[in-house]
C-alpha cells in the first residue's frame, strides 16, 4: 500500500512537471523561429521582442499575479497596441497556478467600467481566466448575441454597458470576433485567447486583425463616456485664493482634488466580483490529493 501511494504521488508530480516544461519550452521557441517572427514583424511594420519579459505596464493583468510576455509585437501607431503571448502566474509572488494564451491589448484614453464578454464558440474556456465573474453580473442582451457571447458588467452598470455595446457594435462582434474573449478594464481593451496569438499562421493574424478592426472605430465613442456616479467637479477659477477655496470645498465633500479629475470610474464599477474558475478548483483538488498522498506515504514509511 505505501509503495502504491508513493508511486501515484511521484507519477502525478512527474506528469505535472513534464507538462509545465513542455508548455514553457514550446512557448519560448527556438532561435530560428524567433528569426522568422522578427522578419515577419519587419515586413509588416511591427517591432518585435522575443522575451520572456516580466511586465507591469499592463497593470490590470499584472495585478493578478506575475505576468510574462513572449513574442511581443507592436505596430507604429498613435494608440498603444500590443500583440503578445502571455504566461500569468496567479498570486503576488507568482506562486499560484499558471495560465497561458495570447492577447491583443489596446490602450484607451479614458477609464471604463470593467466589462467582460466571454466567447461561446472559441477556444477560451474556464481555464483561461484566473477567476470568473459572479453570475449575478451577467447581462442578457437582445437578439442572438447571447448565442455568441456572455456579457458581464458590474451591477448597476447595465445602462452603461448598453451605451458601450450598441446593436451595431454587437453585430460587428458576432460577425468578426471569433474565438476571443473581449475585456475592458480600466483604460485597456483586451482581446484574449487561450491559444497563442503571435504565430506565423496568416489565418490566425487575419482573425486577430478582424477582431481589432471590429471595435477600432467605436473606441472614440467609448472614450466620451463619463461615470455620472462620481461627484461633479466644478471648474477651478484662475486665482490662487479661489483655487484654495475650491480645494477646501472638494475635501469637505470627501473628494481629493488630486484624484477628482483622474478617477473616471466609481469604485463599484472598477472591478467585477469574481468567483473561482473550474480550473482553479481542479488544481486545488489535485494539489490537495498530492499532499494527502505524500503525508500518507510518509506515515506508512515510519
Amino acid at each position: 500500500m505505501p509503495m502504491a501511494l508513493n508511486g501515484v504521488w511521484i507519477l502525478g508530480l512527474g506528469i505535472l512537471f513534464t507538462w509545465s516544461f513542455r508548455r514553457l519550452s514550446t512557448r519560448r521557441g527556438t532561435p530560428s523561429r524567433h528569426y522568422r517572427l522578427a522578419r515577419f514583424a519587419a515586413d509588416n511594420g511591427l517591432s518585435y521582442e522575443s522575451g520572456p519579459v516580466i511586465v507591469t505596464h499592463v497593470k490590470p493583468w499584472a495585478d493578478r499575479g506575475v505576468l510574462r510576455l513572449t513574442r511581443v509585437m507592436r505596430p507604429v501607431s498613435q494608440r498603444s497596441i500590443e500583440f503578445a503571448n502571455y504566461e500569468l502566474r496567479a498570486g503576488a509572488a507568482g506562486t499560484g497556478g499558471a495560465r497561458f494564451g495570447g492577447f491583443c491589448a489596446v490602450r484607451l484614453s479614458t477609464r471604463l467600467p470593467h466589462i467582460l464578454l466571454r466567447a461561446q464558440d472559441g477556444p477560451a474556456d474556464q481555464f483561461t481566466l484566473a477567476a470568473l465573474p459572479d453570475r449575478a453580473q451577467r447581462l442578457s442582451l437582445e437578439g442572438d448575441f447571447d448565442d455568441h457571447f456572455t456579457l458581464y458588467c458590474p451591477e448597476e452598470y447595465e445602462r452603461d454597458a448598453l451605451y458601450l455595446f450598441t446593436p451595431d457594435v454587437m453585430a460587428r462582434l458576432i460577425d468578426r470576433v471569433h474565438g476571443f474573449d473581449v475585456e475592458i478594464i480600466d483604460d485597456w481593451l483586451f482581446f484574449v485567447s487561450s491559444r497563442d496569438v503571435v504565430t506565423l499562421d496568416p489565418l490566425a493574424w487575419q482573425g486577430l486583425y478582424d477582431a481589432v478592426a471590429a471595435l477600432s472605430d467605436k473606441i472614440g465613442r467609448w472614450e466620451r463616456w463619463r461615470d455620472d456616479r462620481l461627484p461633479s467637479v466644478p471648474r477651478v477659477p484662475a486665482s490662487a485664493d479661489a483655487v484654495a477655496e475650491n480645494a477646501a470645498g472638494l475635501i469637505a465633500r470627501g473628494v481629493k482634488p488630486s484624484a477628482a479629475g483622474s478617477r473616471r470610474v466609481a469604485k463599484p464599477g472598477r472591478r467585477l466580483r469574481m468567483r473561482l474558475a473550474a480550473g482553479d478548483l481542479i488544481g486545488m483538488i489535485a494539489f490537495g490529493l498530492l499532499m494527502i498522498g505524500a503525508v500518507v506515504t510518509i506515515f506508512y514509511s515510519l
